[in-house]
């Protein structure tokens, strides 16, 4: 039976372990890892969550207008779906470093390239969302 590892109650605060930063490779379609080193936060980092609560904050605002004239709010499409998600994601890189002709890193240009590289989009989530890559003892 292995040993059982003792934590401390700080070891469960993930949204102040996801604010640390995670450095990755891109790794392109043929499977090579590339220059690209992306920097990123994690999923559950306040920054990230902030980002999305004001998205739905301000749709949430639209919808109670709506509704104060007498209108149904819209339902949405299900790529603006997939755009709050894409969004979200994009919200954990926060910044890049590898590549000569690359712009400097903006959060709109992060949204751009989650939504044009869908490669980037799930690389980007499945390392944000691994709460590994954030603790100091990786």
């Amino acid at each position: 039976m292995s040993e059982v590892k003792k934590i401390s109650f700080a070891q469960l605060n993930a949204t102040k372990i996801c604010e640390n930063t995670h450095d990755f490779n891109y790794v392109n379609e043929n499977g090579d890892e590339t220059s690209l080193v992306f920097t990123i936060i994690g999923d559950q980092a306040e920054s990230v969550k902030k980002a999305i609560y004001k998205k739905i904050n301000q749709e949430r605002q639209q919808e109670a207008i709506l509704k104060k004239r007498g209108k149904d709010a819209p339902v949405k499409t299900i790529e603006e779906l997939i755009e709050d998600n894409v969004e979200g994601i994009a919200a954990c890189i926060v910044g890049w470093k590898g590549v000569e002709d690359m712009p400097e890193y903006s959060p709109e240009l992060a949204i751009t390239l989650c939504q044009n590289n869908k490669l980037i989009f799930d690389q980007v989530k499945a390392a944000s969302e691994n709460l590994a890559n954030f603790t100091k003892s990786k």
